[in-house]
């Protein structure tokens, strides 16, 4: 391990302070379940480490029906995955936390991590997307609020600027009947990144699409949402040929890449098999009304 300094500030205003006097040469650790492996690989080499795990209640998770749900950054996936109201009023956050790495990792790793690494093989990203959440990004001289959409800039970079700590997530309230499906289509075992990955909300009237919203991972060198695919389906009847034609659309936004997962070939036609697959799914779950934490364990 290479040899750096270690604060473990006691609050916000201690944590963004160091960041600013530091600049470039600090890193900052919440879980650490990235952070550690980089510096082990050397990929990442700070001269100074600034952990988050003693400011006070920067690992909340809180609900209110009229302002949606409020997530800290220190927050770890275990917590979100397990936490009721999540379970209760956001099964899409449910089902796509339970589906993080596995146990071990999810009691480690922490949400806020996650979304600042931005590592487009990660699952929640999509999910938030789907979901319309937006995240503070506070520094020494304030704060601001992006969609997290638009916190994902290009591969393993994000908007977060220097002096920068992203500290909490917001997710508006669920409207009831939202439909929803996250898919995650793997290779080999749980443990091990998507495919491709697709998160999808759709608002229902009748047999015609509201509104919808569509997020990728693992199919761009960002966590993506597949706006021209949308637009095929917005506010016009959801029957299988319009449904395909979003797929095949969405299957033309994508940009995925070769890897050991499969071809960049192979991603886009998953692409267009997971999307109709998706929307079966989140009627199937909006006809029947079964839209919580028991039916989001159906497997995809």
């Amino acid at each position: 391990m290479v040899k750096f300094e270690y604060f473990e500030p006691n609050s916000l205003e201690e944590a963004c302070a160091l960041l600013k006097e530091h600049g470039e040469d600090a890193r900052l650790i919440a879980g650490g379940t990235a952070l550690i492996i980089m510096m082990r690989q050397r990929l990442l080499n700070p001269r100074v480490v600034i952990s988050l795990a003693d400011i006070p209640d920067f690992d909340f998770i809180r609900f209110d029906a009229k302002d949606g749900l409020r997530i800290g950054a220190g927050a770890r996936h275990r917590d979100i995955e397990l936490a009721p109201v999540v379970q209760e009023h956001y099964p899409l956050l449910y089902e796509t936390f339970r589906k993080v790495a596995q146990p071990r990792i999810r009691n480690m790793g922490t949400i806020g991590g996650n979304l600042v690494q931005g590592d487009p093989l990660t699952d929640p990203g999509a999910s938030l997307i789907a979901l319309d959440a937006k995240i503070t990004l506070r520094n020494a001289g304030g704060h601001r609020v992006i969609p997290v959409e638009n916190f994902f800039v290009d591969y393993y970079q994000t908007d977060l600027q220097p002096g920068e700590i992203l500290t909490e997530i917001h997710v508006p309230p669920s409207l009831p009947g939202l439909a929803w499906a996250h898919i995650k289509f793997l290779p080999r075992s749980q443990e091990d990144f998507a495919t491709v990955g697709v998160a999808l909300t759709m608002r229902l009237n009748g047999d015609r699409c509201q509104d919808i919203r569509l997020a990728f991972n693992s199919v761009a060198p960002i966590i993506m949402r597949a706006k021209r695919a949308e637009e095929i389906l917005r506010r016009q009847k959801v029957d299988d040929d319009r449904v395909g034609k979003m797929a095949e659309v969405a299957s033309t936004e994508v940009d995925p890449m070769d890897d050991n997962r499969g071809s960049a070939e192979y991603k886009r036609e998953l692409v267009r098999v997971l999307v109709r697959r998706a929307v079966k799914q989140a009627l199937e779950r909006s006809a029947t009304g079964k839209q919580g934490a028991k039916q989001a364990s159906a497997p995809a």
